[in-house]
């Protein structure tokens, strides 16, 4: 079971009509389109996606425009859809979308995560990764097995206190940080990371574009390619993400 975005690009079209869209451009991937497997299929269903903090921006300047994908735009029968931040919305036509916002947004939120591990490393003694607590089990396997590395890891006020701050749903620290290993992520280098972040807030794993062609980051260069091609779109083309599951 996985779960991506797929940023969809479609030629101007009312909120109202989005959905029956959105499937006409989805239908050639669809993993179950023929009775065989579907070569280029890549999902099994789909719904529209945006969550508040992390959802499309818009130009101050558009904010109410009903051409916006929202809530109050797109009838409930079509797709439930939930209210979402200020600002904020599901898609739209391209011009009256904020992506630079949405790129320092993105900045903001890793910087953010970084400084509030640095405020929480000042109040707890220093954790190791959990790579260090594996070499033991491998130096020594009989007296200290894989699951005493894991407890111990865990154990550790720092880690702990990320995980608590996880669950509690903390806006810094995700439920990520419950499956890795904060001590080890955040001991890397991050000015690739920050990059990284940036690259990532506008295009999702996948995008269909407006000639119906499917590219996606098993690709080389599809960030870069597909942040491009979404900055070059004709002002009223619509773009939205949606969640697919394969």
């Amino acid at each position: 079971m996985t779960k991506f975005i797929v940023t969809v690009c479609l030629p101007p079209t009312a909120p109202r009509k989005l959905p029956r869209a959105i499937a006409a451009a989805m239908a050639p991937y669809d993993a179950n389109l023929t009775e065989g497997w579907n070569p280029v299929g890549h999902w099994d269903r789909w719904t529209i996606h945006s969550s508040p903090g992390n959802a499309y921006l818009v130009m101050p300047q558009h904010d109410g425009d009903r051409r916006l994908v929202t809530a109050s735009t797109v009838p409930r029968r079509k797709a439930a859809l939930d209210a979402l931040g200020p600002l904020e919305c599901y898609g739209g036509p391209r011009g009256l979308l904020d992506f630079d916002g949405m790129r320092e947004r993105a900045a903001r939120t890793h910087d953010a995560l970084l400084t509030a591990w640095t405020e929480l490393t000042a109040t707890h003694p220093p954790a190791r990764p959990f790579s260090d607590f594996a070499a033991r089990h491998e130096a020594e396997p009989e007296r200290y097995s894989m699951a005493d590395a894991r407890e111990e890891h865990l154990a550790q006020p720092l880690v702990q206190d990320v995980a608590r701050r996880a669950v509690a749903g903390d806006p810094h620290f995700d439920m990520s940080f419950l499956t890795g290993d904060p001590v080890a992520y955040f001991a890397q280098e991050h000015e690739e990371e920050r990059l990284w972040a940036v690259r990532c807030a506008v295009p999702g794993f996948a995008v269909v574009t407006l000639d119906g062609s499917w590219t996606d980051a098993d690709t080389d260069g599809h960030w870069e390619q597909a942040n491009r091609y979404l900055d070059g779109l004709d002002a009223e083309a619509v773009v939205l993400d949606l969640l697919c599951h394969s």
